[in-house]
């Protein structure tokens, strides 16, 4: 019987080699809770998940204080402990246990010897990739951008807009629409800038005229209401849901058109996401997963509702987490190639991480 020796949750403070501007925020650094769960045979799994300047450390060590000594394969039941006897710490501790259950499933499948895609039922071996433009972005740096992304065999490119100026968004839209070929489309990330859809629509419109695949995150995903609405005037579908944190929610937005936005690392874990997911299917939804491409990827490899995963790329240096990988994922011709590596793809280099630790706690039975 394989059980959970130890669970460690480190909060880690990675400075970016060079500062990125979004709008008008300069990101210099990302701070991450990371997470390794130890079997008892050894096997190691990991996880990970940005702050986003919440108490995320404290979440994942109330949860994992639930794992050492239980048994490796409950982990639906070590999910529903983790959540707490009462509702109401679930809707925060959710995310603290999307972290363990992610580190417990990587861990499960290193052991057994399977990717986590394969554990789950594969369907194909490649999946597209999304990579995320919009960092101190201009017309001139949108065309050269795309145009090279295009270059290198990616469908469908996301930019991040600054969602307050349109004049200026509105030449770097162009500038990308025009740099693509035909076969090659684009995204925009609003990032909940909106309050209300009279807001909302000169961006929406601009975004419909140059055939934009999809406007994320106009409004906050409990603006439901906002959401369908203004779903209903576009013939471009929105993008919502990244930080869901029940199937309700994914059911109600689901209900509201577009496509669902998935993030293990904030909606239940391994099987918070594959539930999402079947959500999305029962509604014809197509699913993009949000960021944290090594993961999703495993996810998007066993089920076709995903229609590609969305990935900073390295060179953008905006992700820092993705120094520590030791299995980076594969890249060739704007796809994600499945590996048959155990595990979910997670790995992290623990030891070079360290000198970037400000908290940790280690958990053991």
């Amino acid at each position: 019987m394989t059980t959970i020796a130890q669970i460690e949750a480190r909060s880690v403070c990675i400075p970016l080699q060079k500062p990125v501007q979004l709008g008008p925020i300069t990101i210099a650094q990302r701070d991450y809770v990371v997470v390794r769960l130890v079997l008892s045979d050894g096997s190691e799994g990991y996880a990970y998940g940005y702050d986003r300047g919440l108490p995320l450390f404290d979440l994942v060590a109330k949860a994992a204080r639930f794992y050492p000594g239980e048994r490796a394969a409950e982990r639906n039941r070590l999910r529903k402990l983790a959540l707490g006897p009462t509702p109401a710490p679930r809707a925060a501790m959710i995310r603290g246990m999307s972290l363990c259950d992610i580190a417990l499933w990587d861990a499960w499948c290193v052991s057994i010897g399977q990717p986590l895609s394969n554990v789950l039922g594969a369907v194909r071996d490649k999946v597209p990739v999304m990579p995320v433009i919009g960092y101190g972005m201009t017309a001139e740096r949108a065309a050269t951008e795309g145009a090279n992304l295009a270059a290198r065999g990616f469908k469908t490119i996301k930019c991040m807009i600054d969602g307050h100026d349109f004049g200026a968004d509105k030449v770097v839209m162009e500038a990308l629409a025009a740099s693509l070929p035909a076969g090659v489309t684009f995204g925009i990330d609003a990032h909940w800038s909106w309050s209300n859809i009279d807001q909302a629509l000169p961006w929406s419109r601009l975004a419909e005229k140059l055939g934009s695949a999809f406007v994320e995150d106009p409004f906050a995903p409990t603006q439901v209401h906002a959401i369908a609405s203004l779903s209903s005037r576009l013939d471009i579908p929105l993008a919502v849901g990244e930080d869901v944190i029940d199937l309700s929610g994914f059911r109600d937005l689901a209900a509201a058109g577009g496509i669902v936005r998935v993030d293990a690392s904030v909606s239940g874990g391994i099987t918070g996401a594959v539930e999402a997911i079947a959500i999305a299917r029962a509604f014809d939804r197509p699913v993009i997963p949000h960021v944290f491409a090594a993961l999703h990827a495993e996810l998007a490899l066993a089920f076709d509702t995903v229609r590609c995963v969305e990935m900073i790329m390295p060179e953008v240096g905006a992700d820092p987490i993705d120094q520590f990988f030791l299995s980076p994922p594969t890249v060739e011709g704007g796809n994600i190639i499945a590996t048959q590596r155990p595990g979910a793809g997670l790995a992290l280099d623990w030891d070079r991480l360290a000198p970037y630790t400000n908290r940790q706690e280690i958990f053991s039975k």
